[in-house]
C-alpha cells in the first residue's frame, strides 16, 4: 500500500482553509488517494511543519513563502494565488498539486 500523503494547509485563521481542506479531501477520496489533507492557523506550522509531506501557503499569508521554504527544505511548498483560493473549489487545489508534481 501506498505512504499517505500529509498535506497541510495554512492560512490566518484556519476558518477558510478548513473549507478548502475539506473540498480537497472529498477530491482525494472520490479518486482514491491515499492523502489527508488538514488546515492550520499559521501559528501551528512549527508544531505541524514537519510532520507533512506538502505545505500549502493562503494567499493571506503569501508574506511567508520565503521563510517557510528556508524552514522546511525538505518540503514541498506551494503558495496558492488568490484566484485558486478564492474559488474555494478542491479540484482547482487538487490539479494545482499535480502541476507541482504532488499526487
Amino acid at each position: 500500500m501506498e505512504k499517505e500523503l500529509k498535506v497541510a494547509l495554512f492560512c490566518a485563521g484556519g476558518m477558510s482553509t478548513s473549507l478548502v481542506g475539506s473540498k480537497m479531501q472529498k477530491v482525494y477520496d472520490a479518486e482514491g488517494k491515499n492523502v489527508q489533507v488538514d488546515a492550520y492557523d499559521f501559528g501551528m506550522i512549527d508544531e505541524i511543519g514537519s510532520n507533512v509531506d506538502v505545505i500549502i501557503i493562503a494567499p493571506q499569508i503569501g508574506w511567508a513563502y520565503d521563510q517557510v521554504i528556508q524552514q522546511y527544505p525538505d518540503k514541498k511548498v506551494v503558495k496558492l494565488t488568490m484566484q485558486e483560493f478564492g474559488s474555494m473549489d478542491g479540484q482547482v487545489m487538487v490539479d494545482r498539486l499535480k502541476r507541482e508534481g504532488i499526487e
